[in-house]
């Protein structure tokens, strides 16, 4: 396959920012492919020694050796950025050349949207050592946040919360702001930074997921977890917010997100104010988990129960979700995910998806 038989243009306009901890052979192979299509990638490593590779020679890769933790290592993002979008990328997953193509040139055309993303599968390994795909986020189709009101958009988020936007194409300018505030103090509460970027992309802007096959997402992989000893990194928000322990840091988290928002905001009338900003949070750590899994009326029924109540239903809620997410990845092929996508109005543009499945197999199809 020749280096430039995909032709999109617009990728010079994009900056793909891949994050790594010692786990060099999934870098090297995603580093090979995107060094296909021509689009500029710089590459954050954190890992425990350098990486040494032909890779790496290619123009369009820029490679940072920097072994302190990933907020480091993102806020630092900024220094290397010169194009006019980003996009956060895990040194194991994929994105669709074509569909972030279509991504660039929405957000060119629309200048209020601060970002924009598509569909996702996920890849798995079927007993037989067979790679096989589940649908991301089935809620997706025509999915929008485009009120004018940052804190209605945010609002409607954080109620019906996916995290799809920190893995969306953003602009660089409102990246630079959020790492900023994002990346300079972590908190004490589980996923502190992804709930962040995501309400400050919200609030930069709207957002669009558009009708194309985007992310390919890893299952097959634990996450690794880059762990700060002085924080408690699986303390869920909820009881990090309410714990009078984490007062004072709950204090500077509300300060340091406010004045995010100041910086953000090109409109005076749309800057936040501690109070609301707490309110916005408290959409997402009161009403996301039971609008995950129960319609409206429902919903009311058991927002009135006893506190005992919610939590013995909460409690068989989680145990039956462990269950199910065993095993995450259906019995069904990646390319019959493709088919089911496409069978819902959703674009495949399956020479991009071959190649992307090639390198996925070379990796992981013989994984003992």
């Amino acid at each position: 396959m020749e280096k430039n038989e995909f032709n999109f243009p617009l990728l010079k306009k994009i900056t793909i920012i891949i994050f790594s901890y010692n786990r060099h052979k999934y870098l090297v192979s995603t580093i090979k492919y995107w060094s296909r299509y021509g689009v500029k990638v710089l590459v954050l490593d954190g890992s425990d020694t350098i990486l040494n590779d032909p890779c790496l020679k290619v123009n369009n890769v820029k490679y940072v050796y920097d072994p302190r933790g990933v907020y480091d290592r993102l806020l630092s993002s900024t220094n290397f950025i010169d194009t006019e979008f980003m996009i956060l990328s895990p040194d194991d997953e994929f994105y669709i050349p074509s569909a972030l193509s279509s991504c660039i040139d929405f957000l060119i055309k629309n200048p209020s949207f601060s970002s924009c993303g598509g569909h996702g599968i996920g890849f798995g390994l079927s007993d037989f050592k067979k790679l096989t795909g589940k649908e991301l986020y089935k809620n997706l189709k025509n999915y929008a946040l485009d009120h004018d009101d940052a804190s209605e958009r945010i609002k409607k988020h954080f109620l019906n919360y996916q995290p799809t936007h920190i893995y969306s194409l953003m602009r660089s300018s409102h990246w630079r702001e959020i790492c900023h505030y994002v990346f300079k103090k972590e908190y004490s509460f589980y996923s502190n930074y992804e709930l962040q970027v995501e309400f400050l992309i919200m609030f930069s802007g709207k957002s669009k997921i558009i009708p194309n096959l985007m992310w390919m997402r890893n299952f097959i992989l634990t996450p690794v977890a880059e762990v700060n000893p002085n924080l408690e990194p699986n303390l869920p928000i909820k009881k990090w917010w309410y714990n009078k322990n984490f007062k004072i840091e709950k204090l500077d988290f509300l300060e340091r997100m406010k004045k995010a928002c100041e910086q953000l905001s090109h409109n005076q009338s749309q800057q936040l104010s501690k109070n609301q900003i707490v309110k916005l949070f408290e959409f997402y750590i009161h009403g996301n988990f039971l609008n995950r899994y129960f319609f409206s009326p429902i919903r009311n029924i058991i927002n009135v129960l006893p506190p005992q109540i919610k939590r013995i239903i909460r409690f068989f809620i989680s145990r039956k979700n462990i269950i199910i997410n065993k095993n995450k990845i259906l019995d069904k092929s990646i390319f019959d995910q493709a088919k089911r996508l496409e069978s819902k109005g959703v674009k495949v543009d399956y020479k991009n998806l071959n190649y992307a499945v090639t390198i996925i197999e070379s990796l992981f199809a013989n994984k003992n």
